[in-house]
């Protein structure tokens, strides 16, 4: 059910987004780097979260005498598998006209398979969003998918992990000018 007083916006869009890409993609599992057992997407908004940093393991013939230890820092693009819904870009071409804004939905996934055959799930994701959107183009019932899709994997070898992305666009209607006088 819509409710027309919601704020048709891009950043309400963009959370409109990240909660269509979760629950596309509820259903599966991937493996992660540590292998511990199959995991759901890991969906964030514009980007990945910041690193945290970790001390090393203590070394036992470490001196005493040294003061300091160079912290870690954990490569958050490696903490598969995970999906960064962006905004990249947005149009208004004039007043009263309808606002564009366009997505990338970026997927990380990690498979150590020796059959080298991740680019299959990368696919897999980017199928799942194009084949949501194309049957059903309304969004959050406000945003309307304009139906324009590009999609692409990563061009070099980056065993096991496995990098690819959907491009698409919405519109909707943004402010109307006020006329006082009518």
């Amino acid at each position: 059910m819509t409710d027309n007083t919601r704020a048709r916006t891009p950043l309400f869009a963009l959370k409109a987004m990240v909660k269509e890409v979760q629950d596309i993609t509820q259903d599966m599992r991937f493996r992660d780097p540590a292998g511990t057992r199959p995991v759901p997407l890991s969906v964030y908004e514009q980007a990945l979260p910041i690193p945290k940093r970790k001390a090393p393991p203590p070394e036992e013939n470490v001196s005493q005498t040294i003061d300091y230890q160079e912290e870690i820092e954990e490569d958050a693009v490696f903490k598969c598998p995970w999906c960064v819904v962006k905004l990249e870009n947005g149009s208004i071409p004039g007043i009263n006209e309808m606002q564009e804004v366009t997505f990338a939905v970026c997927f990380g996934i990690f498979n150590e398979s020796l059959d080298n055959n991740g680019h299959m799930e990368i696919m897999n994701l980017i199928q799942r969003v194009y084949e949501r959107f194309s049957v059903n183009p309304l969004l959050d019932g406000q945003y309307t998918c304009t139906g324009k899709f590009e999609w692409a994997v990563q061009d070099e070898d980056t065993y096991p992990y496995y990098f690819g992305a959907i491009l698409t666009g919405f519109k909707f209607q943004g402010f109307r000018r006020e006329n006082k006088y009518l």
